[in-house]
Formats: structure tokens, sequence, C-alpha cells
């Protein structure tokens, strides 16, 4: 069974917040264990996370990923749209309002009514729209938070603690 995007974001979160800290290159094993997730995970988030320019790999046995220069000012928002992550899982996904799908089924020359309801016409609409407006709002809240705001944040945890 394929892993939900928002586990996706939360490996790439953690690794780019990993990559920034060590300031070294680290196999997708060690990121693997750092994250408590399995190495062809984190190859496979890397390589999404590659593919916007967001970590540096280099083959070979010494090879691995790192973090940019600038990785310090890439912000959750950079890593939501780089593993296509959406916080308000709406009809993109297929799952519609619940019961639409059983009664479509059931009743296949549904289609052809002329339903005069407000609620059967309109709230697949209405509810697309506030799906999208949650997920823009996760989205500007993220796009002020970096990598190197987390890797702060659990530094002052980690000091807190002794």
């Amino acid at each position: 069974m394929e892993k939900p995007m928002s586990s996706n974001f939360c490996v790439a979160v953690h690794g780019l917040v990993y990559l920034y800290h060590s300031r070294s290159t680290v196999s997708s094993e060690e990121l693997a264990k750092h994250i408590c997730t399995n190495p062809a995970r984190v190859r496979k988030v890397m390589l999404m996370l590659k593919k916007q320019g967001l970590v540096l790999t280099r083959e070979g046995k010494d090879g691995g990923y790192s973090c940019l220069p600038e990785t310090g000012e890439i912000s959750l928002k950079h890593i939501a749209e780089a593993v296509e992550m959406h916080f308000a899982e709406s009809f993109r996904t297929g799952k519609g309002c619940p019961g639409m799908e059983a009664k479509a089924v059931a009743f296949p020359d549904m289609a052809e009514l002329d339903v005069d309801c407000l609620n059967a016409t309109g709230m697949a609409q209405v509810m697309q729209e506030l799906y999208e407006q949650m997920d823009a709002l996760c989205m500007e809240r993220l796009s002020r938070i970096t990598v190197e705001d987390l890797e702060k944040r659990l530094k002052n945890q980690k000091c807190g603690r002794k």
C-alpha cells in the first residue's frame, strides 16, 4: 500500500533538517536510521527533492545526500511543493462527498436526473473551494518557516532537556 503524501512531507522535512544540521554527505541508510524509516523510502523522497533542486546527491562508495549552502533558507512550503503535498485532501483524491459514489453505482441513471436540491447540485464545488482555501492557508503559513527555523527549535529543545 502506498504511503500517504503526508508521510513524504515528514520524511522530506526530517531529511533536510538532518542534512542541514550534519553539514556532510549522508547515505540513505544513515538518513533512514535517523528518520526511523527504510532506506528505499528515503531514496524515493530524496529523489523528489533532488528533482526540485533542494538536495545534492553524490554517487559512489562515499556517496549520499547533502544540503545546499542555502538549505537553511528553504521554506517548508518549497518542501511541500516538491513532494506534492496537499494538507486539506479534496476531490483531487477522487473521494468526493461521502455517499455520492455509492449513489452513482447504485443509481447509474441519477446523473441524468434533474435534481432540484442545493446540497446535491452545489456541495461538491463548495467543498472543493473550501479544501483549496485550507490548503492555501497551510502553504502560506509554511512559507514563513524554514529548515533553519526547525533546526534551531530542535537545538533549543535539546538544550532544555539537560
